[in-house]
């Protein structure tokens, strides 16, 4: 049995939805579908940045709840 990768997932998923019509995965008009910018089986144009802008923003929020170590040592003497 071949590997169910999630694009391939996705595509199962929009072919369930059209009755099995390929056709119909290409034409369909189902804009807020959250499947919708992968229902050809590929990754969306630019999913790739966000991605990156995301895991940034995560490492920064990280930097800021860590703190340094004065604060820390500070923190130690009440």
């Amino acid at each position: 049995m071949a590997k169910l990768t999630p694009l391939k997932a996705i595509r199962a998923k929009c072919m369930d939805c059209t009755a099995g019509q390929f056709i119909e995965i290409r034409l369909c008009t189902c804009t807020k579908c959250p499947l919708y910018e992968y229902r050809m089986g590929k990754r969306p144009k630019g999913e790739e940045s966000i991605a990156e802008e995301v895991e940034t923003e995560n490492s920064a929020d990280s930097a800021a709840l860590i703190g340094t170590d004065e604060e820390f040592e500070e923190g130690e003497d009440e």
